[in-house]
């Protein structure tokens, strides 16, 4: 272990959320029922509620949002006070993504946390549980880390 290492404390662990993935499944469904909503006067409200659920299914087959947890169900985010550690299971040796290599951290996602790199490549943890408390603890780090 090299003295760095030693000095190496983790700050947080997480996996991908299952709660988030149900909270952005129900508010795609809800935006799909609004969308909708202007074939209502044509049918009656069962088939309404049946054609949005189906029309929230496929959008989210065609645009991989299952892909997005069947792919992440079993990895692990560590964040430490140097780095953050993208542990994947079929992989020997986690993703390491030194905390000063984070130009920005995005602001604008309801479930995942956007990183950007300075040489403008974006980083997506998907799915984050207690998106604000982890946003927060990832920025305190790196600003620590700067």
């Amino acid at each position: 272990m090299t003295p760095d290492a030693q000095d190496e404390q983790e700050l947080l662990r997480w996996r991908i959320s299952p709660r988030a993935f149900m909270w952005r499944c129900l508010a795609l469904l809800a935006l799909t029922m609004l969308v909708c909503a202007p074939i209502l006067p044509y049918f009656n409200a069962v088939t309404w509620v049946i054609a949005s659920a189906i029309s929230a299914l496929f959008y989210m087959w065609i645009f991989e949002d299952f892909q997005i947890w069947y792919s992440n169900r079993k990895t692990v985010w560590r964040l430490t006070n140097r780095a953050l550690y993208i542990n994947e299971p079929d992989s020997f040796d986690p993703l390491i993504l030194a905390l000063t290599d984070i130009s920005a951290i995005g602001r604008l996602s309801l479930w995942s946390i956007t990183l950007r790199l300075p040489n403008r490549q974006n980083i997506v943890l998907p799915l984050v549980p207690d998106l604000r408390r982890t946003k927060a603890r990832i920025a305190a780090a790196r600003a620590v880390a700067l």
